[in-house]
Order: C-alpha cells, then sequence, then structure tokens
C-alpha cells in the first residue's frame, strides 16, 4: 500500500505507524485520510477501527478499513475496502473518503441490489436510486412512482441508511461503482437488478 501512495500524485503520506496508540497519536494531527489494517496490537482491523470512531472527536479525517468483512456502524468518510482489492481501486478509495464520502467495497461482485451491510435494499428502493441517479426530485419521483412524496423522502432515507451513505451524492456515485447505473447510461434504461 505504501508504494501505490509514494506513487500517486496528488496523495501525501504524513505517517505510518504500527500500533493503535501511534496512530490516536498521529491521527490527532488530523490527516486527511487514516487508513486502517492490521495493527501489531490490535491485529483485527474492524476492531481497531471501531476504537478510533468511538475515539474521534471530529468527522475531518476520513477513515479507510482495509478487510474483507468488516462491518462498521455508520459513520461520515468511513471506508471499508477488502484487501484483494487493486490500487485503482485502493487509490479511488482514498480519494472518494477525502472529498467526503463513505462507502463499502465487496470482495466479490455484488448484486446491485444487495445492500453493503446486513439489510438489503428493496425493489422500491432500487427503483428510487435509478431515479435519484437520473437527478430527479422527490416530487417528481413521487409521480413517476405513483407514490406521496413523503413515501419516497421515506425511501431515500432508507436506502442511504442501509447503504450507509451520507448523502444523495454518494447514491450516486454507489450506483455507478456497483454498476446499477453505467457512466451514459440514462436511468430509464438503466439495468434491472
Amino acid at each position: 500500500m505504501r508504494k501505490i501512495l509514494d506513487d500517486a500524485t496528488g496523495i501525501e503520506v504524513v505517517h505510518q505507524v504500527d500500533t493503535y496508540d501511534a496512530l490516536v497519536r498521529h491521527a490527532a494531527e488530523q490527516p486527511d485520510v487514516v487508513v486502517i489494517g492490521a495493527l501489531a496490537d490490535v491485529p483485527r482491523p474492524p476492531v481497531a477501527a471501531r476504537r478510533f470512531l468511538d475515539s474521534r472527536t471530529s468527522d475531518r479525517t476520513g477513515v479507510l478499513v482495509v478487510d474483507d468483512r468488516a462491518v462498521l456502524p455508520a459513520a461520515p468518510r468511513v471506508g471499508v475496502l477488502p484487501p484483494a482489492a487493486g490500487p485503482d481501486e485502493f487509490l479511488s478509495a482514498i480519494r472518494m473518503l477525502a472529498a467526503g464520502y463513505a462507502f463499502f467495497a465487496r470482495a466479490e461482485p455484488a448484486d446491485p441490489v444487495e445492500s453493503h451491510g446486513p439489510e438489503q435494499i428493496t425493489r422500491r428502493e432500487a427503483d428510487v436510486l435509478r431515479l435519484l441517479v437520473s437527478g430527479q426530485t422527490n416530487s417528481e419521483m413521487a409521480r413517476k412512482l405513483s407514490l406521496t412524496e413523503s413515501t419516497v423522502k421515506f425511501h431515500v432515507q432508507n436506502l442511504l441508511r442501509k447503504l450507509r451513505l451520507p448523502n444523495r451524492a454518494s447514491a450516486v456515485a454507489y450506483a455507478y461503482e456497483t454498476g446499477l447505473i453505467s457512466v451514459g447510461e440514462s436511468a430509464t434504461r438503466a439495468r434491472r437488478p
């Protein structure tokens, strides 16, 4: 990972640590992103990440957890990436977190309807996501789906909660990353999950 970061343009590694205490000490300087893998004193990345998230006083620092099965509480600027991810995915994850997004990448190809957590998105929430990607407002989505606007708002909030996404923009990024919507493809022609 260090070599990938050193070779990347626009990314500077300010510290590399081996222990949880060193991580907390250097994170007090509020770097843009902290990458958490196995540490000497806390070998399981999800455990270290939960401790770190519970102790952090600001959401300014993004947290990237490198682990296959980490399930973390929904929090701003938190991402989970499998160790098998390629260099481009790793750098994209860091850039997304630095920009304020949260996400969870899967080790295996995901069905776009499947959630990034223990819950699954419903078919209706997938419909709302497609319309959201196309730039529809809540009232426009309500008309297209024959729902009330408050029901659409409920679906949007549920969708963001289940996917652990902080806002609509991150939902759009999720839709492209998972292949639910292809670049240049309109939401009306998007693949049905």
